[in-house]
């Protein structure tokens, strides 16, 4: 037993390296400053650590290996998250399971940063990817963000989508189309009777934002018409496992855990519809 005593040792010498190099690292004056952070200013600090300690680059998920650049303009306090593979798993999950079947063409309507659009091409999920985004520093991110992995000629970016947005997905096959949409409360003025019936071959993921001003009417709405054409459905929230990071075991329980918050006001809707027949 005594044998395997210094064995034992150093393994907790090991376990605990990286805890005392953070304490060591943490001075009075960081102490003081992080007690004052707003939780939004602590999701950005720690997310930006995460981000130093993995380059840039998703480490674990179905986007393993995606890089993104640290001055993109949408989510500085997603990236940790982004980068462990954790922001909006369920969609994740959904997006690479079996009950969606095969994918040739992903459009993606608020891509932001590109970050679904670039992941899903770039994993071999999706071959090519059509990017709706409203904002010009938005457009150019995902640009350099496609460059940055190989995929800029079969990315195609657009500015904003409105109620006309699927003439520009004429060329596609829509049957083999899945359009992801978060337009930040615009899904309504985007999606009506004829915008739907025009997509009816495609399956389409949306984010639900439930603060727009009029929110019931027009959810009720839109319900009623999409489900003349589609199966609808929803995702459900999945749990976030973070004992499979060891990257994270030298992070306080509070600023683990807050990894998991997409700053969110409410647990999230997200719909998918599917084609009838």
């Amino acid at each position: 037993m005594n044998e395997k005593l210094p064995d034992l040792i150093e393994g907790e010498r090991i376990f605990f390296q990286k805890v005392f190099e953070r304490q060591s690292r943490a001075t009075m004056e960081m102490r003081e400053q992080w007690r004052a952070e707003t939780i939004l200013q602590r999701r950005r600090r720690v997310s930006s650590e995460i981000y130093d300690l993995l380059g840039g680059v998703v480490k674990y998920g179905p986007f393993k290996g995606l890089s993104l650049a640290k001055n993109n303009w949408w989510g500085g306090g997603d990236f940790g998250s982004m980068l462990l593979g954790l922001y909006e798993k369920e969609v994740l999950d959904f997006l690479f399971s079996e009950r969606l079947g095969a994918v040739e063409n992903f459009v993606d309507v608020g891509a932001a940063d590109g970050y679904y659009a670039i992941g899903m091409v770039r994993s071999g999920r999706a071959k090519n990817a059509v990017c709706f985004e409203l904002s010009e520093e938005g457009q150019r991110t995902i640009a350099s963000n496609a460059e940055a992995n190989s995929v800029s000629d079969r990315i195609e970016i657009f500015g904003a989508a409105d109620r006309l947005f699927h003439e520009k997905l004429s060329p596609l096959d829509l049957a083999k189309t899945l359009i992801l949409i978060d337009a930040e409360g615009a899904e309504f003025e985007i999606f009506d009777d004829y915008s739907l019936s025009a997509l009816k071959r495609a399956t389409i993921v949306i984010e639900v934002h439930n603060w727009v001003e009029g929110f019931w009417d027009k959810y009720t709405r839109f319900l009623t018409s999409a489900s003349a054409l589609f199966n609808v459905k929803f995702i459900a929230p999945v749990i976030r496992d973070l004992t499979q990071f060891p990257e994270l075991n030298d992070f306080t329980d509070d600023n683990r855990y807050l990894i998991c918050s997409e700053g969110r006001p409410n647990v999230m809707r997200f719909i998918v519809l599917t084609p009838k027949g």
